[in-house]
């Protein structure tokens, strides 16, 4: 339960009041396999390891699906030879209006067919959606997962939070924009932040409410899962 301590706030010897306060990433997603049963080639990065948007995670071996786009694109080519042949017969007569219709019908099917294919290609690679750093991983190189599997766990570093749960008669003073400062205590940082949201509901049996704030800026060496202490100055003590 967070209690009011005599302490100095900054470079300001005013009473300050306390909260803990615990860093969480706002960005953080599980990566599932979306192809059934194919084996995992690759997992390029371990946990704890930064990466760059736009990056390989995860590949699975697709070698039979490469293979089957290639010959549905050679079939198509095949198909669309023929076709420009009988156009051209076409223009001299030579060749029936339906067989002409037939072979472009051959053709747009196979086409289809190869574009469906190689749609499924996409789907053997799995790229980062944002710059970040890897959790956790949940799966191993040559196992094969069923559609929807957890992969890999990964966390955008660069959007941090920090959640705090207050006595709810702060809300008298407490709103966005609230500025306060934490100190790390796995690292011993103190850092400027800013309250940006407020909870939605008090705690009526603890008479609390959680609290969002942000960073002003990066923290260096600063992780989720880390807690410090809060200090906050009501207006009054100003």
């Amino acid at each position: 339960m967070p209690q009011d301590q005599g302490t100095s706030f900054g470079s300001n010897t005013t009473k300050a009041v306390h909260v803990r306060g615990v860093i969480t990433a706002r960005d953080t997603a599980v990566i599932s396999s979306s192809i059934n049963g194919r084996m995992i080639k690759s997992i390029p990065f371990s946990d704890g390891e930064a990466f760059e948007k736009g990056v390989e995670l995860v590949r699975f071996d697709c070698t039979r699906n490469e293979a089957e786009v290639k010959a549905a694109k050679a079939a198509a080519h095949a198909l669309e030879t023929i076709l420009n042949s009988n156009r051209e017969l076409d223009q001299y007569g030579a060749i029936g209006k339906n067989d002409v219709l037939i072979s472009e019908a051959n053709f747009n099917s196979a086409q289809a067919e190869a574009s469906a294919l190689e749609a499924t290609i996409s789907d053997c690679i799995i790229k980062a959606p944002y710059a970040g750093r890897v959790v956790e991983r949940l799966a191993s190189i040559a196992e094969s997962p069923t559609t929807g599997t957890p992969i890999i766990k990964i966390q955008r570093e660069s959007n941090l939070e920090l959640k705090l749960i207050v006595p709810s008669n702060w809300l008298s003073w407490l709103k966005p924009g609230t500025p306060f400062v934490i100190k790390i205590d796995e690292n011993g940082k103190t850092h400027e932040a800013n309250i940006v949201r407020l909870g939605a509901v008090v705690d009526p049996v603890s008479k609390t409410i959680r609290v969002i704030g942000h960073f002003r800026g990066i923290p260096e060496n600063t992780l989720p899962g880390m807690s410090g202490d809060a200090r906050f100055i009501p207006p009054e003590q100003r």
